[in-house]
C-alpha cells in the first residue's frame, strides 16, 4: 500500500510540473504575441522603426526566457524560433515590406507548434 501511495504522489507531481509548464508557456506565448501583432501592424501601416521597437520587446522577452527555454523545450525548436526572430528584425531594419509578413508568419508557426507540442493529448500520453 505505501508504494502505490508514493506512486501515485510522484504521478500527481509529475502532472502537476507539467500543468505548471504548459502554463507558463502559454503566458510567455501570450506576451510575445501580443507585441508580435502589434509589430505586424505597425510594419503593415509602415512604421518601420515602432514594428521594429515592438518585435524588439518580443525579442527581449524571448530572452529572457532563455533558462526555461533551453532547459524545458527542445533545443531544435528553441534555435528555430531564435532564428524566425533574428529574420524578421532584419527584414524590419530593411524596411523590406515584401518580405516581413512571411517572416511574421513563420514565427508565429514556431511558437505555435511549440505551444502545441507541450500541451497534453491523449495522443501524446498513449
Amino acid at each position: 500500500m505505501k508504494r502505490e501511495i508514493i506512486a501515485a504522489a510522484l504521478l500527481l507531481l509529475l502532472l502537476t510540473a507539467s500543468l505548471v509548464n504548459i502554463a507558463y508557456l502559454d503566458r510567455m506565448r501570450e506576451e510575445i504575441g501580443t507585441e508580435l501583432h502589434s509589430a505586424m501592424e505597425l510594419a503593415a501601416a509602415g512604421q518601420f522603426p515602432a514594428a521594429t521597437a515592438a518585435l524588439d520587446r518580443a525579442i527581449e522577452r524571448w530572452v529572457r526566457a532563455e533558462t526555461y527555454t533551453h532547459i524545458f523545450l527542445r533545443h531544435a525548436e528553441v534555435d528555430a524560433c531564435s532564428d524566425a526572430f533574428f529574420e524578421a528584425r532584419q527584414l524590419l531594419a530593411e524596411e523590406n515590406a515584401e518580405g516581413f509578413p512571411s517572416a511574421f508568419d513563420k514565427l508565429n508557426y514556431h511558437l505555435t507548434s511549440l505551444d502545441e507540442m507541450e500541451h497534453i493529448r491523449l495522443g501524446s500520453i498513449l
